[in-house]
């Protein structure tokens, strides 16, 4: 389901200010290419990224490495991308941060599942352990050590629930029951078949044929009034299309301290978390979302761009928030 720019709402901070602009165009400007940093005189605010850990193998050395489209898509709305390596030494992670105007929680691979009592999973389904140590340092350092505007999309989304204490649907296909009476949906590329007009083979969102994840999605309900209605200038009760290819969710029971969820499928699985209502995050109006779908997949729909130049408006916000006046040059008579 698409909407017009003008459909879009401003979502306004508790000053006023407006977090959510007017999208005048998806793609850069003519002659611009996505990876042009903007000018630096124009206070473009600094996103951080965490970065996927890439051990070393037989003949290569380890990389760190962050999937194209996030980058693509807070350059599209206006921020400047900064991703940070993963650190041992906790002093270098807060100095690191101490620069952000925001930050963006990448997906990938599973959480080890003794963050929330899950049985034990194959290596081959989990994040390296050096990369789950630094996600937990960051995230629990910038949730609750900082008041930075945060964004998480799929495994970040579930990391910021088990950062407050929240669990998970550990596989949906074999764990999740759903509570609204309706079959399960097959939420991951195991749980489908994807077949090709021209026939033949079983292929999953990360094959050739669609190499942006695209080819399934489903629509999920917004909570009426919730962040990520707003965000998306969705009428309340309103149902946004997005994508899916993930076997894990954050409980519904559990859905961190702090967290409550804000849409759902029609088989009740969580697809987003914002601060509760009258928690203190909600009270101080700060900008946290957790989407379980990959909106940076589909950043070239206006809804789903939206919510990264939600992001980069609320990082603007909370620059000058922290950023004292500039005084006058004093004159010496």
């Amino acid at each position: 389901m698409n909407h017009r720019e003008s459909d879009v709402p401003p979502l306004t901070s508790r000053g006023g200010f407006s977090i959510v602009q007017p999208i005048h165009a998806v793609n850069p400007k003519p002659g611009m290419s996505v990876m042009t940093l903007p000018d630096s005189g124009r206070n473009e605010p600094f996103i951080g990224l965490n970065m996927s850990w890439e051990p070393p193998g037989e003949t290569a050395a380890p990389a760190l490495r962050v999937p194209f489209p996030y980058i693509e898509a807070v350059v599209r709305a206006g921020g400047v991308p900064l991703c940070l390596p993963i650190a041992d030494d906790p002093g270098l992670l807060r100095r690191s941060v101490s620069g952000l105007d925001a930050f963006l929680f990448i997906g990938g691979a599973d959480y080890r599942p003794e963050h929330y009592g899950g049985r034990p999973q194959p290596a081959q389904e989990l994040v390296p352990e050096r990369r789950d140590r630094f996600d937990f340092l960051l995230a629990r350092h910038i949730l609750e050590e900082t008041d930075l505007p945060v964004l998480a999309i799929c495994g970040g989304c579930q990391l910021l629930a088990l950062v407050r204490g929240g669990g998970l649907i550990q596989d949906l296909r074999s764990d999740w029951q759903p509570l609204t009476g309706r079959p399960p949906l097959p939420h991951s590329a195991d749980d489908r078949r994807v077949r090709p007009g021209s026939g033949g083979g079983r292929i999953t969102a990360r094959t050739q044929s669609d190499p942006q994840g695209a080819a399934y999605g489903h629509s999920v309900t917004l909570k009426p009034g919730s962040l990520i209605a707003r965000v998306v200038g969705m009428p309340p009760g309103g149902r946004l299309a997005t994508n899916s290819f993930h076997h894990q969710a954050v409980h519904p029971g559990r859905p961190g301290r702090g967290f409550e969820a804000a849409a759902w499928t029609d088989d009740g699985v969580v697809e987003a978390v914002e601060p509760a209502r009258d928690s203190d995050w909600d009270r101080k109006g700060r900008f946290l979302l957790g989407l379980q779908w990959h909106a940076e997949r589909m950043a070239d729909r206006v809804e789903q761009q939206a919510v990264f130049r939600a992001l980069t408006s609320a990082a603007r916000l909370h620059r000058q928030e922290r950023t004292p006046p500039r005084r006058g040059r004093r004159t010496v008579p």
